[in-house]
């Protein structure tokens, strides 16, 4: 009984002096690790026999990345499992990334972990003290953002959003409809690249941003590899021209002022058109806009487009007129002057908007392009004038006869008139003198004829003589008879 007593408390001392050299062994290596196993038993059966405990062995794991690639031994551990799996050994990663285990002989899986994620897996056979590499799912992920033309994106931020959630050990899932939690942000180079480093496998979310999201893809990350991304950015290339009534294609029209739209009503910006009616503005989010152009003032297109980087070609009711000045004899006239005057329709009466006013060539005419419309066009040149009214509604050729301007006539005749008259005052004040003269001489022979004849008294006779007399020298002298 004694006997049994001792060999009893031999076995348990043997127990605790074996813990106490793994504890010790642990601790000295400056590692949080712990190796579990369980009752060794007694050797030669119940009741009898020596008791045997497995011996354990120094095993040293070295947490390594794939592909050459390190791994964030950050938040790292390494469980250790038997054939049963069961959990015989567990420990942390030192900042070189070995583990330090105690394990008996037997063949076991070692995994390594990121929270409930496994980032790595190994089955090692322990013989003996030995060394084992256990190589981690870590991987890098090139991102490079092209626009829809093939153009690298510089300066453009790339979110990484991780997709998986871990549950437990054996059970995740990938979220949908979500953007998932957030890795980390980087800005692409001048090559339109960025790079994440050290990623676990697993699938993960690109999204692009360039002042808003212009680009988002789903990967899964099986190794290190480079990915492209198209962004929904790329050139606005209008070209507006005027209506085409042939196959050929329509004019260009300069100086048109573009106003364009976003899709939420937001000015996105202002532009003229240039000398080939286009306007050009780069990187621009593909989709759809709205614009409006006007010209002359007048709006000449309105519409919504849609943008993926093909030039848009738009025909505005814009017309050619030719303009040709006739004289009354039907040659033309150079250098003439030729106004164009809007007529624009407004409450049943239309209001008159000069334009523009422009010169004829050395064969009398004049090209313009006009928005579709009601126009005056007026010819002048010296004393010739003309005047055309027409609806502009395609290409068209315009002669305007001219005449000699009424106001021409009116100054040939009617501005000499009171100089005319003046002078007819002025020679009628001349003529007035003889012939009041004339009169008063004939007056006075017929007095002189009636006192011969004695038909007069002559009291009377001296009196009428006196006052005839006297009007003669008050008007020039009378003549010696």
């Amino acid at each position: 009984m004694a006997s049994k007593q001792v060999l009893a408390a031999l076995l348990i001392l043997c127990t605790v002096l074996s813990w106490l050299t793994v504890e010790s062994s642990a601790y000295t290596e400056g590692l949080s690790t712990k190796t579990v196993t369980g009752s060794l038993g007694l050797q030669g059966g119940r009741g009898g026999g020596n008791v045997s405990e497995p011996p354990l062995f120094n095993v040293t794991l070295l947490i390594s990345g794939s592909e050459g690639e390190e791994p964030n031994l950050q938040g790292l551990n390494v469980t250790v499992y038997d054939l049963n799996g069961t959990v015989v050994a567990y420990g942390l990663p030192n900042s070189t990334g070995h583990v330090k285990l105690r394990l008996p002989e037997g063949v076991y899986t070692a995994s390594v972990n990121y929270g409930y994620r496994v980032v790595g897996r190994r089955e090692i056979n322990v013989t003996g003290s030995g060394f084992f590499t256990v190589n981690t799912w870590v991987y890098n992920l090139t991102v490079e953002c092209i626009d829809l033309k093939g153009r690298l994106l510089a300066d453009h931020v790339v979110y990484l959003y991780d997709q998986m959630i871990f549950y437990s050990l054996n059970n995740f899932t990938v979220v949908t409809n979500q953007t998932g939690r957030l890795v980390g942000w980087n800005k692409t180079r001048a090559d339109g690249r960025t790079v994440f480093r050290g990623l676990w496998n697993g699938t993960y979310l690109v999204r692009v941003v360039g002042g808003k999201v212009i680009g988002e893809e789903l990967i899964d990350v099986q190794k290190s590899e480079e990915f492209v991304i198209t962004c929904n950015k790329t050139d606005m290339v209008l070209r507006f021209v005027t209506t085409s009534n042939n196959l050929l294609a329509g004019d260009p029209i300069p100086n048109v002022m573009v106003h364009v739209y976003d899709s939420e009503g937001n000015t996105v910006f202002k532009e003229y058109t240039n000398e080939s009616g286009y306007v050009v503005r780069k990187g621009m989010y593909a989709g759809e806009y709205s614009i409006f152009a006007e010209w002359e003032g007048v709006e000449i297109w309105s519409g919504i487009i849609d943008v993926s980087g093909d030039e848009v070609i738009i025909e505005c009711p814009v017309y050619r007129l030719t303009i040709r000045a006739l004289d009354p004899s039907g040659n033309p006239i150079p250098n003439a002057d030729v106004t164009i005057i809007r007529m624009i329709r407004r409450y049943r009466r239309y209001i008159r908007e000069v334009i523009s006013t422009y010169k004829t060539d050395e064969f009398g005419y004049v090209s313009l392009l006009l928005p579709q419309g009601r126009y005056e066009v007026h010819c002048a040149y010296g004393i010739y004038t003309g005047l055309v009214v027409l609806d502009l509604n395609y290409n068209s050729n315009v002669e305007v006869p001219c005449s000699i301007n009424a106001g021409m006539w009116f100054s040939t005749f009617f501005v000499p008139l009171p100089l005319l008259v003046l002078i007819f005052i002025l020679e009628r004040r001349k003529l007035k003198k003889p012939l009041e003269m004339r009169r008063y001489r004939t007056m006075l022979n017929k007095l002189e004829n009636l006192y011969e004849n004695g038909l007069v008294e002559y009291r009377l006779y001296r009196k009428l003589r006196e006052e005839y007399e006297s009007k003669l020298m008050e008007l020039g002298g009378r003549e010696m008879r």
